[in-house]
């Protein structure tokens, strides 16, 4: 029986180091451009130096999704959300519904934020959608993982809305930070 227990012991190691979780989608951050070929199943849209774009659905959404590459190592991933609406208030019940979605993946947001450029409309709820789509509201969450820094972004400008989720890199973003920083105090 001893015996039993320590095989089946010893076969249950190696499964737990091949459950490593994904960082955006089934892509771990520093993929190349043709691990992530390989391993995307969606229709490709189009491929540039440094993105890969491919066709997708989440939560009933159709959207882009977008792998962003710096020196050929996967950095960032974006869910771009296509659907159009013909009122601009429907795009805020999505954003919403997807705000709900991730709250129960990642938990309490970090972060939750009304940006409003002009407050014209701030109190008349039922027009936040034009406020929206001529960019006088900005709506935003974000979330921190162990690896991963997420973004969903509800903006808009000129009657064209964008609604995104973006999945980032920290270590990237840390290495950007310290690069920038270096760059400024070569001058002093």
């Amino acid at each position: 029986m001893i015996k039993c227990l320590l095989f089946l012991l010893i076969l249950a190691i190696p499964c737990e180091s091949l459950c490593i979780a994904s960082d955006f989608r089934d892509a771990e951050w520093g993929m190349t451009k043709e691990q992530i070929e390989k391993l995307e199943k969606t229709e490709s849209i189009y491929s540039k130096t440094d993105t890969l774009t491919f066709k997708g659905k989440i939560a009933n959404n159709r959207v882009n999704i977008i792998y962003e590459f710096s020196g050929n190592k996967l950095i960032t991933g974006v869910y771009q959300f296509v659907d159009n609406h013909p009122n601009a208030n429907v795009y805020i019940q999505d954003y919403e519904k997807i705000n709900e979605s991730l709250d129960l993946k990642y938990g309490k947001p970090e972060n939750r934020k009304e940006i409003w450029n002009n407050d014209i409309y701030k109190d008349k709820k039922g027009f936040w959608g034009v406020a929206l789509s001529t960019g006088q509201l900005r709506l935003e969450s974000s979330w921190s993982e162990d690896r991963t820094l997420i973004t969903h972004k509800l903006s808009g400008s000129n009657y064209i809305i964008d609604h995104s989720i973006y999945y980032y890199d920290k270590l990237s973003i840390k290495k950007q930070t310290e690069k920038n920083d270096n760059e400024e105090m070569k001058g002093l």
